[in-house]
Formats: C-alpha cells, structure tokens, sequence
C-alpha cells in the first residue's frame, strides 16, 4: 500500500499509522523517505520515535481543545508537560481558595442561624431589637452569600482540566516456576521458506523479554509454535511450565466479534472487570453496545488487551501490542509492565515500548 502511494506523483500524502506492523528496517526506510518530500505530508501516528524523526509540527486532538505546537513530538510532549504543571499549579490555589470561600461562606450563614436563634429563645429580651438584629444579620448574610457563591462559581470555572494516565490492572497468578518458558533449539518450516532456525531462550518469572527482527522472520510463527497451532513443521524442544495458564494479544483478531458481553462469556472472563478496564483504555460507555466486528481497529485492540488482562494467567504473549493504541494507553501499558513486572514474551518494533520495558532483547 505504502510503495503504490509512493509510486504515484503530484500527490500529498495523508498517511494513517503507516508503521504498524513495520520492522524496525521498514519503519527507517519510510522515515528517510518522508524527510526529503518537499511537498508535505499529514500523518496520524502514536510511533514517538518514528514521529521525532519526520515531522515539524504537531496537532493534538484532546478532550476539548485541538492543541498545535511546532516541532517534533518529543518538542509537544515537553510543553505539553510545562502547560500540564502550570495547569496543576494554577488548580491548587484555586482549589484553595474555593475551600476557603466555602469555609467563609459557612460561618457567615451560622452568625444569621445564631442570630435568628437568639430571637427565639430570648423570650425577656427587647424583641423588636432582637428582631431588626436577627433580619439585619439575615440580610447581610444572603448578600454576602450571593457574593461568594458567584466568587467559588468564577473559580471553578478557571479549573482546568489536566490528563491524568489512570492505572491499569492486570489478573497475575503467581507461580513457583522460575522459569515460565524454555525453548531450546527451535526451527519452524514452511515449504520453501524457513522463518527462524536453532532459536533457544528463556522467560523467567518477572521478566519481560523481547523479541526483534525484520519481518517475515517467524516472531509470529514462533507464538503459534508456543501455543501449539503452527501449520508448518517444526524441530527443536518447547517446553511450559506446569498448569502454566497463557494470555496473548495478537496482530490478526478478526474473529472477535458480537457483543461485549457475549465475548466476556465465551472467554470466561468476569464482565464488569472487562468493562472496566475498558473504561480505563478510554472507550466510551456507548461503543459498549456495539458489536465488536463494527468498531474502529483502535477499540477492536483494545478490546483484545482487555480480554487478555481480566484472563487469570501466569504467562503474557504480546504481538505488537502497541498497534492503533494511543500514546495514552502505550503509557498506561508502560506503566503497567513496569510496576508489576509480568512474564512476558513481546514482539515488538516500536522502540519506545522497546527501552522502556525490555530486560531482555533478543534479535530474529
């Protein structure tokens, strides 16, 4: 698709996502490419470092602003960060002065309660006295009520809103294996193509290991080999721990289709958990009637990453996991990985994810 776009001249490129399922080589060749067009380019991606090396102007789409910074995404991210603290500094002292208003607000309304009680209860006193006290003090009370209710108003009017990355869970079992996977010399074949050859590694527990290389060159092929479905033929030893549960997150999922509910069940997984956690990925409560097979690949993703963190599993398999999903849920996902260190095996090309998480890396 990229080279039949790049073949045709007096075009402007609009390109969506163009390095998913790109190796690392592929993702350079595009890159160099990009940089000497002459006539510009628009371009959607969540691919940090690929977006650093191409682009001068960023545009970002949040809640309820479109955001334009010149520069390169590292460049946006960085005032991006400067607008967010200032934001947060700006909302504390408002914060505390709307606490403090309420607090003012408060006492004067007790001083008129005081005063209509002493009306009351003071049946020997001067009552007209009294009276004109209580209703003077009423009054002053209401005005300066208006006052401070449209002063807390103004306040929380200039409140600005500031993206928080809401933490997500994961459905870990522990185990006493060491380690989770061994595979030991392993060759995969198809007729006339072998995608890898004598390839032996290791996932301990809490290890989080990588796999590189070009495509083509079997890292997919391998997670059908672990999970016992490769159509080629194969040599070598694979060897899983003892009642070791599995979860993976694939490139290709199609075949996830119907309701969110109807998919909940068929993978024996708790509902409102998936819900939830779809929630935290950012879908919106509305797209949860939709059936799966009609929602964008970005929700169709997070549907699968859904799905794989509610699974009680000891073992993550992850297939480019980064595919369609935002630069918000890379980070959630980041976060996630490094907080609680789960086994994982993970195919990836995107080397933001790649220096982040990665103690092992291991080249195809």
């Amino acid at each position: 698709m990229l080279a039949c776009l790049f073949a045709q001249e007096g075009i402007f490129p609009l390109l969506d996502e163009p390095t998913n399922h790109l190796d690392q080589a592929g993702r350079s060749l595009i890159a160099q490419y990009l940089k000497q067009k002459k006539g510009g380019f628009i371009i959607t991606s969540h691919d940090q470092t690929f977006l650093d090396e191409i682009i001068d102007h960023t545009l970002v789409i949040e809640q309820h602003q479109l955001v334009l910074d010149k520069g390169n995404y590292s460049n946006h991210f960085a005032q991006k960060q400067r607008r967010d603290n200032t934001a947060i500094s700006t909302n504390e002292q408002l914060l505390k002065d709307i606490h403090h208003l309420k607090q003012v607000r408060q006492t004067k309304q007790q001083w008129a309660q005081q005063a209509e009680n002493e009306k009351k209860n003071n049946s020997h006193a001067d009552k007209g006295f009294i009276s004109a006290k209580a209703a003077k003090m009423m009054k002053k009370s209401t005005i300066m009520k208006g006052r401070l209710d449209k002063a807390i108003e103004d306040r929380q009017g200039l409140l600005q809103e500031v993206e928080k990355v809401v933490p997500l869970t994961i459905n870990l079992q522990p185990t006493h294996h060491q380690t989770l996977l061994s595979i030991d010399k392993l060759s995969l074949n198809f007729p006339g193509h072998p995608p890898c050859s004598n390839l032996s590694l290791k996932v301990g527990n809490h290890e989080q290991v990588i796999l590189c290389g070009n495509n083509g060159n079997g890292k997919s092929s391998l997670f059908h080999a672990i999970l016992g479905d490769f159509n080629g033929t194969q040599d070598g030893q694979i060897t899983i721990g003892s009642n070791i549960k599995i979860s993976v997150v694939r490139q290709n999922y199609l075949y996830n289709h119907g309701s969110l509910q109807d998919f909940a069940k068929n993978s024996k997984i708790d509902y409102d958990t998936f819900l939830n956690l779809l929630r935290k990925l950012g879908m919106v409560r509305s797209t949860f009637n939709v059936p799966i097979e009609q929602m964008s690949m970005g929700q169709q993703k997070k549907v699968e990453l859904a799905r794989s963190l509610a699974q009680p599993v000891h073992l993550y398999l992850r297939d480019e996991p980064l595919n369609y999903l935002d630069t918000y849920n890379q980070e959630q996902i980041i976060k996630l990985i490094q907080e609680i260190r789960p086994p994982m095996l993970i195919i990836e090309h995107d080397k933001n994810i790649i220096d982040h998480v990665a103690t092992r890396k291991i080249q195809i």
